[in-house]
């Protein structure tokens, strides 16, 4: 009998991600245990996303130090959020580096039972160049992983 008592719940803090939301909080309630609420942060690819959206005037430490800040208060938010409206213990941990790696350490560094990971469904091109973070965290990840489709995608 699995014991899914600690979560590790996804998040990149878009609309895609809150689909694993609803089975999380139900693991979590019905085992009687808690979710840690995992960001990563991708300085990398979304620092070359602002200096093109701001110009090239954009100092780098200046906007990781601001983003980290802004994404963690974003990440703090909805843990409280999760946490009142499942009624289980529900903690932020923002992380840095690449999503995928980031996600199966935290796994691991966290002794998680379950990894609850939305997918955003990308196909042909766009998958081929992206990738799929939840497709990498199922073939790393040390325990189980429900990946969710979110529902415009299933349609």
């Amino acid at each position: 009998m699995p014991n899914f008592k600690a979560i590790l719940l996804t998040t990149d803090l878009s609309e895609n991600a809150n689909a694993a939301v609803p089975y999380a909080l139900e693991l979590a309630h019905r085992f009687e245990g808690s979710i840690q609420l995992v960001h990563i942060f991708e300085d990398a690819a979304f620092y070359a996303a602002a200096a093109a959206s701001e110009g090239m005037l954009v100092d780098p430490s200046e906007w990781i130090t601001s983003s980290l800040r802004d994404r963690g208060a974003k990440l703090d938010a909805l843990a409280k959020k999760l946490s009142e409206t499942g009624k289980v213990p529900v903690t932020a941990v923002l992380r840095q580096g690449h999503a995928a790696t980031e996600i199966v350490q935290a796994a691991k560094d966290l002794k998680a039972d379950c990894v609850a990971i939305a997918t955003h469904g990308r196909t042909g091109l766009s998958h081929l160049v992206f990738g799929s973070v939840a497709e990498r965290v199922v073939r790393m990840s040390p325990c189980p992983v429900l990946s969710v489709r979110p529902l415009e995608i299933q349609k």
